[in-house]
């Protein structure tokens, strides 16, 4: 592959800063695709998402992104209405696969940004993808049951360990009240 993708909210990068933590959690790296559309879903938008880290629910196989809804329209609420940009990187000796990540891969080193590519809307982009066959995407309504019967007791023990019902303003607990009310009044009702 001859290039490499990031995607970010951030005009203007220059330069791309290896500052996330390893998933060893040993180093800064930095995180890319050479799956284009896969780039797309790390274009977060913190303050219409209400949350700074990134609820990005969907991977790689056989080249082929596949995205899992956990509540109704999730697709749609994250990132119709947001733009960002997609940083083409060219791809080198720098950059290592991250085990057992399809299309995924990094570097310990920061480096020059190649190309820019503005999305102006983002959920608009990722249809022009799914028309072509390259993002499928799993609707709420169609997961299956217990699934997300299981994701949602994982949150409400969540809310419950990290203690937000008592701190109701908190990033974490707006954006649970917000996307996964359910979980919420589960919460509230153990």
């Amino acid at each position: 592959m001859e290039y490499l993708y990031h995607g970010s909210i951030v005009p203007n990068i220059t330069e791309l800063i290896a500052n996330a933590k390893s998933h060893d959690g040993k180093s800064n790296v930095l995180y890319l695709t050479d799956n284009f559309a896969y780039s797309l879903f790390y274009i977060w938008d913190s303050k219409h998402n209400l949350k700074k880290g990134k609820h990005v629910t969907c991977g790689i196989k056989n080249g082929i992104v596949y995205y899992e809804e956990q509540f109704e329209n999730q697709l749609k609420r994250f990132y119709d209405g947001v733009s960002g940009y997609v940083y083409v990187i060219k791809n080198s000796d720098n950059f290592r696969q991250v085990a057992d990540r399809e299309s995924m891969w990094f570097s310990y080193n920061n480096v020059s940004v190649f190309e820019v590519i503005y999305v102006p809307n983002v959920y608009d982009e990722i249809q022009k993808y799914v028309d072509e066959g390259k993002i499928k995407i799993t609707k709420y309504y169609d997961m299956d049951k217990d699934k997300i019967k299981a994701l949602y007791d994982h949150i409400s023990k969540r809310i419950l360990r990290d203690g937000l019902l008592d701190h109701p303003e908190s990033e974490d607990a707006v954006f649970y009240k917000t996307f996964f009310s359910k979980a919420w009044e589960d919460a509230i009702n153990e």
